[in-house]
């Protein structure tokens, strides 16, 4: 397992590749508590937008970790590379802002 290369491909990513790595880390407890907060209040619109950007964030997930595998050992790899990642992005923020907006 190469798991020290992950994070030194993500570091050397840029700024913003890195953020975004870590982002990545925490996105999951949004999706959580929207998927959580449809079935609680009884609203599958919500549900389906939690699912939405769930989807989104294992999608983005699976892009790096790929990318990640496929590199040699001890190669620095783009994990964030901009053309794979425009759907899962897209996702995400269009079933984090769907959930918001079923709040009301």
């Amino acid at each position: 397992m190469r798991f020290s290369d992950f994070w030194r491909s993500a570091y050397h990513d840029n700024r913003r590749g890195f953020r975004f790595v870590v982002g990545m880390c925490l996105f999951w407890i949004g999706p959580v508590f929207f998927i959580w907060a449809g079935v609680a209040m009884d609203r599958p619109s919500m549900l389906g937008w939690g699912l939405l950007a769930g989807a989104g964030w294992l999608l983005a997930w699976a892009v790096m970790l790929i990318r990640h595998f496929r590199s040699a050992p001890g190669e620095v790899a783009d994990l964030t590379p901009t053309v794979p990642m425009i759907a899962p992005g897209l996702m995400m923020v269009v079933g984090t802002f769907g959930a918001f907006a079923n709040f009301s």
